[in-house]
């Protein structure tokens, strides 16, 4: 997608008749509406934030910030090193949605925040699921709307990880994973099995969160993903504290 193309489908949406529309507002709903009218297509690849800032009547911030609102609801889809493009909307991926919020049924927009990507070892089950001793951890904090943050530890093989690992923490804002791991390793996870309980917050949970580290409850969520084919492929950790709102599961991916 060229910038020329790009400028094309937006101006409209910067015109005088929708001054009461907030400016990322105009640019978000700009990409939304060429999807569905077929202008823009999966894999269309949007300019830089500095070039469609020297071109469009917003500012870097402000295309920032729809930029992000695309990412998280799904629309658009960052690939560190390639840049960002339209994403296939006929194939929904669980990342952070294998659970949603909700307020009188009506799920609630989520807040993904990189906090670090590790190797670590492993141990116990996690060792038998993965059958080995050590993985790539992705570190996340999440957030719904007037709730506290979430911390999320990503597990995966360290044979998946490579690009991941020289990742900066911001680089992962917004980002799925298992939608990277789909279009960078044909690797779609189509099941996961669920697990609750009650247990304190890890360390890693207190260090990101800002915890004292004194014995804090909170409520465990762990996500075990599986491929079509059954083999384990990634497992999720979610720390929330025990007075969150009520989570929806899902267990089946949407297609």
């Amino acid at each position: 997608m060229t910038l020329d193309k790009i400028v094309e489908v937006c101006l409209p949406h910067f015109e005088n008749t929708r001054l009461g529309v907030p400016k990322y507002a105009r640019f978000y709903n700009a990409i939304r509406d060429a999807i569905e009218s077929g202008r823009l297509v999966a894999g269309d690849k949007l300019p830089s934030e500095q070039e469609l800032s020297t071109r469009l009547p917003a500012s870097l911030g402000t295309l920032q910030k729809a930029l992000k609102a695309l990412a998280d609801d799904g629309i658009i889809v960052r690939q560190h090193g390639r840049g960002t493009f339209i994403r296939d909307q006929a194939i929904r991926y669980e990342d952070i949605r294998v659970f949603r919020f909700l307020d009188s049924g009506r799920p609630l927009p989520l807040t993904l925040q990189g906090v670090g990507i590790q190797r670590l070892p492993i141990e116990g089950e996690l060792a038998e699921f993965f059958d080995r001793d050590e993985c790539a951890v992705i570190e996340r904090l999440v957030q719904v709307e007037g709730e506290p943050w979430t911390f999320n530890a990503f597990y995966l093989p360290i044979t998946l990880a490579d690009e991941l690992l020289k990742m900066a923490p911001a680089d992962f804002d917004g980002f799925s994973l298992h939608e990277y791991l789909h279009r960078s390793r044909q690797l779609l996870t189509a099941r996961f099995e669920h697990q609750l309980c009650m247990r304190h917050f890890s360390s890693a949970a207190c260090q990101a969160l800002g915890i004292e580290k004194t014995p804090a409850p909170c409520l465990q969520w762990q996500v075990y993903g599986y491929t079509r084919e059954g083999k384990p492929a990634t497992f999720q950790r979610f720390e929330l504290h025990p007075e969150h709102r009520p989570i929806e599961l899902k267990t089946q991916l949407e297609r």
